[in-house]
């Protein structure tokens, strides 16, 4: 398995008009791209199990951190070729990866894309902590160093093949450890590129209260 950062495409886009095309992308990418689908959906964090709300939920908790100009991260985990997760192993893989990012509390959606010759799982996270409304730093800034430690627990639980030069793996003793032998080499992963940035989405009404910060209707700027 593999783990890739998507940076943001692009930088003057709103944290509201981000998350929403974000989240649409992961759940719905067919709607743009009838060549990509989504087998495989989940979110955690949420009051509601609606997309629409989670979509404003994400939005309202964002705008919590005022000085954070851009609140959620982007990641892509990817099996090799032939590999095929369940969705219980999906959810599994999830759960290690909020957990070495410590973003247990935190809201995350994800989806598994299957447009590839190999399975891979958009995942979004908001880095707004829902007790605090602080932006939270994961791994004190070397959030790929734990995503990179998720992989290697991935791989051991679910039985998949490690990567040649992972950074780490679990040794006989089941302990996480570093392989001092990695170079630091990704295979190309077809992540959301320019296929997310022209989505929009109706808000519903009758929202939580700490929701009415969030506009009813798309914010397109």
């Amino acid at each position: 398995m593999i783990i890739k950062k998507v940076k943001n495409p692009k930088k003057s886009t709103s944290k509201s008009e981000r998350i929403r095309r974000l989240i649409l992308y992961v759940a719905s990418p067919e709607k743009t791209d009838t060549s990509e689908k989504c087998i495989y959906f989940g979110a955690r964090g949420f009051l509601t199990d609606i997309l629409d709300s989670q979509i404003a939920e994400m939005i309202a908790l964002a705008t919590e951190a005022a000085r954070s100009a851009d609140t959620v991260n982007h990641y892509v985990l990817s099996w090799k070729r032939g590999e095929s997760p369940t969705t219980e192993q999906v959810d599994e893989a999830v759960t290690l990866l909020q957990k070495e990012m410590g973003l247990n509390l935190h809201q995350i959606v994800y989806g598994l894309h299957a447009d590839t010759d190999n399975r891979h799982l958009h995942v979004v996270v908001n880095r707004v902590d829902p007790e605090t409304f602080r932006c939270t730093e994961i791994n004190k800034g070397f959030d790929i160093e734990a995503g990179h430690r998720a992989i290697a627990l991935i791989e051991h639980h679910q039985g998949w093949s490690r990567e040649q030069n992972g950074l780490y793996q679990v040794d006989q003793d089941g302990k996480l450890v570093r392989c001092n032998s990695h170079r630091d080499e990704t295979a190309p992963v077809k992540t959301d590129g320019k296929k997310v940035e022209r989505r929009t989405v109706t808000l519903p009404r009758g929202m939580p209260s700490f929701l009415s910060k969030v506009c009813p209707t798309g914010d397109r700027q």
